[in-house]
């Protein structure tokens, strides 16, 4: 099985060549061609995020009613825990159904698929972020977004080998004492919403659990781009129409995309994101706010 990793690209469905898979985002949205072996496993792109599993859990159910990915070509376009996890299941199928990963996929599925909102308890958090530690702490630090693709590949093996070292059951060595950089700070208040600018690496889970319900994360790259994730709690909180919002920024500027619940900035072939300031940002988002309000609103 070869894996071809080709940041920020993105291709429709009938581009995707006979015998590959197509991993979160690479094409958007799910489709499946058996007769040629084309498959996209997707939840960005033209879904429902409440109702639609997250990549690695696809692969997952692919692979127990009977994918068979040893000849075929594996493509992304990024590289996150849900991506590696996925990656790492298409090359140990006869694992994949093993307790301790069934356990990880749907928890951090859960997890992907809601932004971080979903409330899990136990150790399966930290664990989760342990495993996506690499990733986060290098998009953090800005180094994430100079990586090559063979950097991006490197680190795409360097999660797989902590998810090898869970699988294993020996990861309570390195999650025991395991603290998760939640820091964050508030920019500015919009109309039932805030943009916040991420201060560790994992604002996510921390914003919804202290009460915030929409929210735009911000953080500045190195390269003076901006880093934008876009997200509400769930398909239920009202007066955030998170396509819409996308849609908007889309039309100042190529490249926004997602799903129902969250989406985010471009991802450039060369690492960098959005050009757009953050009052820049704040403008737009507030302006379809008001107005999703306004139309929505009853009394």
């Amino acid at each position: 099985m070869e894996i071809v990793i080709e940041r920020g690209r993105i291709v429709g469905f009938d581009e995707l060549a006979p015998r590959s898979i197509a991993l979160d985002g690479y094409v958007l949205g799910p489709r499946i061609d058996a007769e040629c072996e084309r498959y996209s496993f997707d939840h960005h792109g033209d879904c429902v995020r409440h109702a639609t599993r997250s990549t690695a859990e696809q692969v997952h159910d692919a692979i127990a009613l009977g994918l068979k990915p040893r000849d075929l070509t594996v493509y992304l376009n990024d590289v996150d825990l849900d991506t590696a996890l996925a990656v790492w299941l298409l090359r140990h199928i006869d694992r994949a159904q093993e307790p301790l990963i069934n356990r990880l996929v749907l928890c951090a599925g859960l997890l992907d698929a809601h932004a971080g909102a979903y409330p899990l308890a136990g150790d399966m958090p930290t664990i989760v972020e342990w495993l996506s530690e690499p990733e986060l702490q290098a998009r953090a630090d800005g180094s994430y977004y100079t990586l090559d693709n063979a950097g991006l590949r490197a680190l795409l093996d360097e999660v797989g080998r902590r998810i090898s070292v869970y699988a294993d059951g020996a990861s309570h060595a390195y999650t025991a004492d395991f603290v998760v950089d939640h820091r964050y700070r508030v920019l500015r208040e919009g109309t039932g919403w805030e943009l916040v600018e991420s201060l560790g690496y994992r604002a996510h889970a921390r914003l919804f659990a202290d009460g915030h319900q929409r929210v735009i994360i911000h953080s500045s790259l190195r390269d003076g781009s901006h880093a934008y994730t876009v997200a509400k709690r769930s398909e239920f909180v009202k007066f955030f129409p998170v396509r819409t919002i996308l849609t908007a920024l889309n039309e100042r500027e190529r490249g926004w995309g997602g799903g129902s619940t969250v989406g985010g900035a471009p991802r450039n072939a060369d690492g960098s994101r959005s050009r757009l300031s953050p009052d820049e940002v704040f403008e737009i988002v507030e302006s379809v706010v008001r107005a999703s309000t306004a139309a929505c609103r009853i009394d």
